[in-house]
């Protein structure tokens, strides 16, 4: 008899915990603000939230319409991060976008977390979300 290939088992647990990796995706994200403001942090962010306007809230909303109006607030909340983002911050202008992306990860997570765990492996999804790491 041949054994289970847990790899194969790994990767369909990993694939179906969007949710999980969002949050990874944030920590993974504060970390790097934490270590400076600079190109590398400026590109992750970015990343993540054009993938997430591409192509989670899409999907989200697709399959949840009740999300609507959250999805399009966070959309919203990518603008304004975006304008306040730049390299050179003083520590002042660090510290109000600290703020405003904590309370951002923590409402998006409080949210979707649930709803995205419970989503089925997606090539474009998983794209998307491999984009935002």
């Amino acid at each position: 008899m041949e054994a289970p290939d847990h790899g194969i088992t790994v990767e369909i647990e990993r694939l179906r915990a969007y949710g999980n990796q969002l949050i990874a995706c944030h920590h993974h994200l504060l970390d790097l603000m934490d270590a400076g403001i600079d190109a590398t942090f400026c590109a992750a962010l970015t990343r993540h939230h054009t993938a997430e306007d591409a192509t989670v809230f899409p999907v989200l909303a697709a399959r949840h319409p009740e999300l609507r109006e959250f999805l399009d607030s966070l959309a919203r909340d990518h603008e304004i991060i975006a304008e306040m983002l730049k390299p050179d911050m003083t520590a002042e202008e660090r510290d109000g976008l600290a703020a405003i992306l904590e309370t951002h990860f923590i409402g998006e997570e409080k949210r979707l977390v649930a709803l995205l765990n419970k989503l089925d492996p997606d090539p474009e999804l998983t794209e998307a979300m491999k984009a935002g790491e």
